[in-house]
């Protein structure tokens, strides 16, 4: 039996806006309290005076320094770091995440780093592999894995500046 045109019309429109539907559905992002995103917000103007006022710091400290390399050479601050959008949702998604921690490190290379793990709401650093570990069965031991606590993760390797700044950003500095 073949459908007239007139009688596949609507339902085509009909097709396309469930395809619709489902795609708004699908793209909705991660949902956001915005009252507690509050606490954290600041304005891009605020933002850039700490970004500029951490600069002259910075020079402020190399000046009273007696080595005047030690910062550029033994203690490299960067300018920031980026860390892509599928590490954070790596650590969001971890069981009893409510948000994230970032603490300062300093790797092999003395560059100053950023360490960043998931934290649960009462404040304690998630310690876990950041992807499913390879679970066994012990008997007698209700939940055990294949790895040890030394197999844990945190993020780092953030994508440094100034090989991936905003050089148009009002929060960019000095780059060197």
């Amino acid at each position: 039996m073949v459908m007239k045109r007139s009688q596949s019309v609507p339902w085509i429109i009909i097709l396309l806006l469930l395809a619709l539907l489902i795609f708004r559905e699908f793209n909705r992002g991660i949902p956001v309290d915005k009252e507690r995103a509050k606490e954290h917000i600041i304005s891009m103007k605020d933002a850039a005076s700490y970004t500029h006022a951490f600069d002259s710091a910075k020079d402020e400290l190399q000046a009273q320094l007696k080595d005047s390399s030690y910062l550029s050479t033994r203690f490299k601050l960067p300018v920031c770091e980026l860390f892509n959008k599928d590490a954070i949702a790596a650590m969001l998604n971890k069981k009893g995440a409510d948000g994230i921690r970032v603490y300062l490190g300093l790797n092999k290379e003395r560059e100053v780093v950023f360490v960043l793990v998931p934290v649960t709401a009462q404040g304690k650093d998630v310690q876990d592999k950041l992807f499913a570990r390879t679970s066994f069965w012990l008997p007698g031991v209700s939940s055990a894995y294949a790895g040890t606590p030394e197999d844990d993760e945190a993020i780092e390797r953030g994508h440094r500046c100034p090989h991936t700044c905003d050089l148009e950003s009002p929060l960019s500095t000095d780059i060197q």
